[in-house]
């Protein structure tokens, strides 16, 4: 039998444990404080003097680390131009390509991870800020998730951007249902991409992701360099120098676009397999993440398309797309 002492510690380290408990799903899981109440069956009030008494009791301590400053007023003028819902700019200046674009991801991850419920569909692209973002994310298996590829992405086994290795990354973290869309990322012709979207199992895919609850994206720039990275296997010459010629200047799964934001080269478009331009714009709500100077044209592109809802760039890529709309204007005049 245990003795009074015994039995108050027992008690005290059982009231800590549940602390801890509480503000694991709080914090690091990103259930709200009504969702906490529920699961114990305790009022929302109970959850919030609960975390009060864990960080007074030395259970939970905060380390708060900064992205570097936000550019605020960027931010503001950019949500009311293109009538955005959020927008996140990172100040990129002292960081090399690397280290912004790990910031980015963590921007990105730490929006995404306060927006998830429970029973959610998030469909995701490709490509190195995506594969950024779903690293930065944080685990929150109770979630009951589907994720779902929004494009093809077996066409080329590229060790760069692993489409498959994305989706696992998710249905890992999510305790997700994965839907994979098994199927090349371009075909020969248009009639081919049509026939291969009429299949059952990729019919299947592209519904869900037409019906997706959120979007993940990137937005690729048209740089015979980065086409060559990004779309390794692929003839660059023979597919991409038509899109440059008529005038295209970035991606957002894999649609080209003009800096207007209209598609162009839709022969090039209806080859891929994924969602269209018109169908991530009727979708519930698409996040994007991009950035770099050299991303200003297709960003710009991207952001005048009407797609995205939710953006995530830095300071490098917005003086850009400043340059190149004051470059416009001077044009017109």
């Amino acid at each position: 039998m245990l003795s009074s002492e015994e039995v108050l510690e027992l008690r005290k380290a059982q009231r800590l444990e549940m602390l801890a408990e509480v503000c694991s799903l709080y914090y690091e899981h990103g259930m709200t404080q009504a969702e906490i109440a529920e699961k114990f069956f305790i009022s929302r009030s109970r959850v919030s003097r609960l975390l009060t008494l864990a960080r007074d009791q030395g259970v939970i301590s905060f380390n708060i680390r900064h992205y570097g400053e936000r550019c605020f007023e960027f931010e503001q003028m950019f949500k009311r131009k293109f009538l955005l819902d959020e927008v996140f700019i990172l100040n990129s200046t002292g960081h090399d390509e690397a280290q912004m674009r790990t910031l980015m991801g963590e921007m990105a991850a730490s929006y995404i991870n306060k927006q998830l419920k429970p029973r959610q569909t998030i469909g995701i692209s490709w490509g190195k800020s995506m594969e950024q973002t779903i690293t930065a994310l944080k685990p929150a298996p109770y979630l009951n998730l589907e994720v779902v590829q929004v494009i093809g992405g077996i066409l080329v086994q590229n060790p760069i951007i692993n489409i498959p290795g994305l989706l696992g990354a998710m249905v890992e973290k999510f305790g997700a249902t994965g839907i994979a869309l098994n199927a090349p990322l371009l075909m020969d012709t248009p009639e081919a991409c049509q026939l291969i979207k009429q299949q059952p199992a990729i019919a299947f895919a592209l519904d869900k992701a037409r019906k997706a609850d959120l979007i993940l994206t990137g937005v690729g720039g048209v740089n015979k360099d980065t086409l060559s990275y990004l779309w390794s296997g692929i003839d660059t010459d023979r597919e991409f120098q038509p899109l440059i010629e008529r005038g295209a200047v970035g991606f957002m799964c894999a649609q080209a676009f003009d800096i207007h934001g209209n598609p162009c080269f839709l022969e090039f478009n209806q080859r891929i397999v994924g969602l269209t331009l018109d169908e991530l714009r009727q979708s519930k709500k698409v996040v994007s993440v991009s950035g770099g100077a050299r991303k200003g044209a297709a960003v710009l592109g991207a952001l005048r398309t009407g797609i995205i809802n939710v953006l995530v760039t830095d300071l490098a890529c917005v003086r850009e797309i400043i340059r190149l709309e004051i470059q416009e204007s001077g044009a017109k005049l």
